[in-house]
């Protein structure tokens, strides 16, 4: 069955509008226009550049004393601006009823689906690493676990899952010991996967 808030999700996500979304603003457009009116030497510019709360908080008058009395540091301020690359790296997230997250990047005017949902989480991060291995195991998704899992880790764990896959090929090369609600499977190569009877099923206990 599919999971009945998928679809609500992704509609306060991505937008359930006929239409193509609408397209966010360019954060790097701000500070390449706040490096001209620095340059320029353009205080009213730059005051229009600030947050509403920041404006109303600082003031006009207050803003111009600042702009004449470092007037040469943000002239430099502007032109270091000038020289770098101001393309935008917005990365968001938004939370979900039930505590998942789906990760959004900022490409070319418009969020686009990192992680999350849909799949993994990007893991750009060491906390989207923790964030990642909760919903694995939240799932029970071993999938998702070995993408959480170092490389050398994840290796060694594939190679056992290898081994037992060989080792448990032939069943007429098993030899299976059962006592009481407990028994051992002896493997082809020598190794053991140990068993115990619950509610009248043989589950998995250990593999060796």
């Amino acid at each position: 069955m599919g999971r009945p808030w998928l679809s609500a999700s992704l509609c306060c996500v991505l937008g359930c509008a006929s239409g193509a979304p609408a397209r966010v603003p360019d954060p790097g457009d701000s500070v390449r226009r706040l490096s001209t009116a620095l340059r320029g030497d353009d205080a009213q510019a730059a005051f229009a550049l600030l947050d509403p709360e920041l404006r109303k908080a600082l003031g006009r008058e207050r803003f111009r004393a600042l702009w004449r009395a470092n007037r040469a540091e943000l002239r430099e301020l502007g032109e270091r601006l000038a020289k770098i690359d101001v393309a935008a790296r917005a990365r968001a997230e938004v939370a979900l009823e039930d505590g998942e997250r789906v990760a959004l990047v900022l490409e070319r005017g418009q969020w686009r689906v990192q992680g999350g949902v849909l799949d993994a989480q990007a893991l750009g991060t060491p906390l989207d690493a923790v964030a990642e291995l909760r919903r694995a195991l939240k799932r029970q998704s071993l999938p998702g676990l070995l993408r959480v899992l170092a490389r050398e880790r994840r290796a060694a764990w594939l190679a056992a899952f290898e081994k037992s896959m060989q080792q448990t090929g032939d069943p007429l090369d098993l030899r299976v010991e059962v006592r009481g609600d407990e028994a051992t499977v002896h493997l082809s190569g020598g190794g053991q996967i140990q068993l115990r009877r619950e509610a009248g099923r043989w589950q998995i206990w250990d593999v060796r």
